[in-house]
């Protein structure tokens, strides 16, 4: 998948998607996706994490065949909804990872488990870019889905070795079976108005901006910036470089300094980030250092958030209802981002390329007195 990730937005506009389709494509992808998390977590609270994270990893493994064939973007929006809707067992997956860790080593666990898997990713980007320069785009990102759905299956086997990590009792009492889905979802709901309603306000915002311009940085990149597709494809490589050097310490201090500072520090340098992309120089001998600089500080921004607000979610959620209330951040997070997908789509292409990113800087900053005001750290983490 670190294959085709850099070149995924490009491969759309090549088989003939513009900017408002593209935007469509990703809004469209993250309702489907925030919509399955619904289901997938009431699943994964009632009846464990495993069966349904190992079945439809072979599903989503599968779809990446109609990306490698696709004649036209529509086939790629096909594979799109079929790919998001099969994500339906993140809720789990995530669950799964919360329930394995010790409460007083999240970050830095996260950080390793992430670390490990982007360490083993490091030659994708230039691997990408070599299969681009022999075989064009098409040609090269087709050989890319094809290893990523074989790939895929190889990951969906092995995590047949995954162990249950529901419990069925809860304080030494059986688990109650015959709650219905919507008593289940009100629970839940009512959890998070008492406990999270300041993470979710953040959630809102922080998704509307960051991941709605992200759907377009190769695009804005290459077609507005005027980088070429090879070389944008070794800064990527490089700026993971950067983001695998910063991984653990963020990890660290995660856990040292607590989870709400290091999301505060994250925020401004997302804010820093989005603005130098925003004001990279278009054909200018400092594009490079502008893309390079931008792209950094977004992929090191995206794994801190990732790190504390994984760590942050598991101590504040108990282990019976992290299905449910993830799959509920997760829908708040995804309708969140796909209208700001929707609205930089419109806004590159009605109003001004860069006109996105200087509304996501806006936004963003608004976000740091939300957390500063309305996030706390429980005083006793879940288990």
């Amino acid at each position: 998948m670190r294959m085709t990730n850099p070149y995924q937005q490009l491969y759309m506009a090549e088989l003939g998607a513009s900017a408002i389709i593209i935007s469509m494509i990703s809004s469209a992808s993250t309702i489907v996706i925030s919509l399955a998390r619904i289901p997938g977590g009431y699943i994964a609270d009632r009846y464990g994490r495993k069966r349904i994270v190992v079945l439809m990893t072979f599903v989503i493994s599968l779809t990446f065949f109609i990306y490698a064939f696709a004649p036209s973007w529509e086939w790629i929006f096909l594979g799109a909804i079929i790919a998001n809707a099969s994500l339906i067992y993140q809720p789990a997956l995530f669950a799964i990872r919360a329930d394995s860790v010790p409460p007083e080593k999240r970050g830095i666990s996260f950080a390793f488990m992430d670390f490990l898997a982007n360490l083993a990713c490091i030659p994708a980007p230039l691997i990408a870019a070599y299969l681009v320069a022999t075989y064009e785009l098409k040609g090269g990102m087709s050989i890319a889905y094809v290893a990523a759905a074989l790939l895929g299956m190889t990951a969906a086997s092995i995590r047949l070795f995954l162990k249950e990590t529901l419990s069925k009792e809860r304080n030494g009492k059986p688990l109650r079976k015959n709650r219905s889905f919507i008593s289940e979802y009100v629970d839940a709901l009512r959890f998070i108005f008492k406990n999270m309603l300041g993470l979710t306000v953040f959630y809102l915002l922080f998704n509307f901006a960051f991941m709605g311009v992200s759907p377009f940085l190769s695009y804005y990149a290459v077609y507005f910036l005027g980088l070429e597709k090879e070389v944008w494809g070794y800064i990527y490589f490089l700026a993971g470089i950067v983001y695998l050097l910063v991984l653990l310490p963020i990890g660290f201090f995660v856990d040292k300094i607590g989870r709400k500072t290091v999301l505060m520090g994250i925020i401004l340098l997302t804010v820093f980030g989005v603005l130098v992309y925003g004001l990279a120089p278009r054909d200018s001998s400092l594009t490079l250092f502008f893309v390079f600089l931008g792209l950094s500080s977004w992929m090191i921004s995206n794994a801190a958030f990732f790190t504390s607000l994984s760590a942050l979610e598991a101590d504040l959620v108990p282990r019976e209802k992290r299905g449910r209330i993830l799959a509920v951040l997760g829908l708040v997070a995804s309708f969140s981002a796909a209208s700001g997908q929707a609205f930089t789509g419109f806004a590159y292409e009605n109003i001004q390329p860069r006109f996105p990113f200087f509304t996501a800087t806006a936004i963003l900053m608004v976000t740091i007195g939300i957390v500063y005001l309305l996030v706390k750290e429980p005083k006793k983490r879940e288990l």
